[in-house]
């Protein structure tokens, strides 16, 4: 049975005195928490505040209980440099300890704060103090396109804090008219108290969880569309976040009710939703599926119908974006407001696998006012899970997409626009784990290295065999074509990484290989190698 909280009352209601705090963007290794001392941040502090503030609910919920608690904890070192460990500010000292749960929370949202813009004052961010209180316990029923306030009159509040929740996402309330909540000092529309975005229902976070909303966009249902959400900056902190799932399309964690599905977090729209998708795809869909996962349980089938007579290519600008986003999740659905803004080092990804064809793939990014893309690379049709990714500090990896584009990611911050596709035949793609890696450390790619594991072996030669004689897949020269020329690319440089092949190709597999090399000899020393 769901257990409910029943015991939070409030964050500190004198902590804001309406003024806009300067933000503290920089990575906290530590908390100062009275009585304890310095106490690890991601490892320590976060992991026993979400166990102690709301520890019994489902999985996205304590992934915005720990935003939540790791920006209120920012918000607080940087007014006063330290915290209360009590109900006055946010409770870090109770019975137990985190478990695997509390610590997966924390870890997804490694560094994750919130802020707003502030566009009618001093016209900067401002790191928010994200209050939350236990709230009435919702009834529903429930409709996630169209949430409404999830509270009747009659539902229960046993602790009565009902009346300190704000629901800032379903009335409509952005910028100056979100005057926050009476938990703290109230601004007017004009004169806003910017820190003041309003206040979390704890019981309603754990309900809006239990319907397949993710963490996002319970965070924006409470706090407002316009909330934006970024990784602290760890430049001279000392601080390393480590690998994050963005997206990873798979069930609640520890979730035991086969009535309460996952999501699809901010992937969950059609990949015929962008106007920049051709017209030549109409009908083509992308739902979570349990057929296959390169993790966890569930990955995304992203089905596309291709109509022949078109005679062009198609493109699919598959966009990401929060669903109780700005403008409704209307335009803006691809913005950074939309989207959790991440550093800029690193690399950003995907995992694809496929059987079809001749499918080239991208992501684009939001930087933070040009838009970007990754060049386009070939999609290994050998339906087995392959990893693609970009890397964000080198300049070879990216090109202008649009007009405001230019080719290189140079914003300190970037979000995902969206994943593209490129092909010319029916498609069923799967999808996993979006990712950012800030400590991947870019490493050229070596010539006849077709998988790009590093390592150039049989599995290339593998996949040279099954390209021959197509433009995708195996093109070392990037002249067009896997030919005679590429195989002669891997040979020079076979055994190059961690060792040499460990098999040969059958007998007419080299027959091929001879004539196609023969036939193309001339043409490899009067072109020289390309990469």
């Amino acid at each position: 049975m769901k257990r409910f909280l029943f015991a939070r009352i409030c964050c500190a209601a004198a902590v804001i005195h309406g003024y806009p705090a300067l933000a503290q963007f920089a990575a906290l290794p530590n908390i100062n928490v009275t009585a304890s001392g310095l106490v690890p941040t991601e490892s320590d502090y976060v992991p026993n505040v979400v166990l102690c503030e709301n520890g019994q609910a489902s999985f996205e919920a304590l992934k915005a209980q720990a935003v939540a608690a790791r920006t209120f904890a920012y918000y607080k070192i940087n007014l006063q440099g330290f915290i209360n460990d009590g109900t006055g500010d946010q409770v870090y000292s109770c019975a137990g300890s985190p478990g695997a749960i509390h610590h997966a929370a924390a870890q997804a949202t490694e560094g994750e704060i919130l802020y707003v813009r502030d566009t009618i004052g001093v016209q900067s961010d401002v790191l928010i103090a994200s209050f939350y209180v236990a709230g009435a316990i919702p009834s529903g029923p429930f409709n996630i396109n169209s949430p409404g306030v999830i509270v009747d009159p009659g539902d229960p509040d046993p602790t009565n804090t009902e009346q300190w929740v704000t629901y800032t996402y379903a009335n409509g309330l952005t910028g100056g008219f979100n005057t926050g909540s009476p938990l703290g000092f109230q601004g007017t529309p004009t004169n806003p108290n910017w820190p003041n975005r309003g206040a979390k229902s704890q019981n309603g976070a754990d309900y809006l969880s239990d319907n397949s909303v993710p963490y996002l966009d319970i965070l924006k249902y409470y706090y407002g569309a316009d909330i934006q959400l970024r990784t602290a900056a760890t430049a001279g902190t000392g601080v390393q976040f480590g690998l994050k799932t963005l997206v990873d399309f798979d069930d609640y964690t520890g979730n035991t009710d086969p009535t309460i599905s996952g999501h699809e977090g901010t992937f969950h729209r059609s990949p015929t939703f962008s106007g920049s998708t051709t017209a030549n795809v109409a009908g083509s869909t992308a739902d979570r599926s349990s057929a296959e996962a390169h993790s966890g349980t569930h990955s995304q089938l992203i089905d596309i119908t291709y109509d022949e007579l078109s005679g062009t290519d198609f493109f699919v600008r598959h966009i990401s974006g929060a669903r109780y986003g700005f403008l409704d999740g209307g335009t803006n659905a691809a913005s950074r407001t939309d989207n959790v803004q991440v550093e800029s080092i690193g690399s950003i990804g995907f995992w694809l696998k496929t059987s079809a064809p001749g499918i080239q793939a991208s992501i684009a990014l939001d930087d933070p006012t040009t838009g970007d893309r990754g060049v386009l690379k070939n999609i290994i049709a050998d339906n087995q899970w392959h990893k693609y990714e970009w890397f964000l500090e080198e300049a070879s990896e990216w090109e202008a997409w649009i007009a405001a584009g230019n080719g290189v990611v140079d914003g300190d911050r970037i979000t995902i626009d969206s994943i593209q596709f490129v092909g010319a035949a029916d498609a069923q793609i799967f999808l996993d784990d979006v990712f950012w890696d800030p400590q991947a450390v870019f490493a050229p790619l070596i010539p006849g290295d077709f998988d790009g594991d590093g390592d150039v072996d049989s599995a290339d030669l593998t996949l040279w065999q099954t390209s021959y004689g197509t433009g995708a897949g195996a093109d070392a020269d990037d002249d067009g074509d896997t030919d005679g020329n590429d195989f002669l690319i891997w040979q020079q440089n076979e055994g190059t990484g961690v060792g040499p092949i460990t098999s040969i190709p059958e007998p007419a597999a080299c027959s091929m290989i001879l004539l196609a090399v023969g036939a193309s000899l001339t043409l490899f020393h009067r072109r020289g190698l390309q990469r």
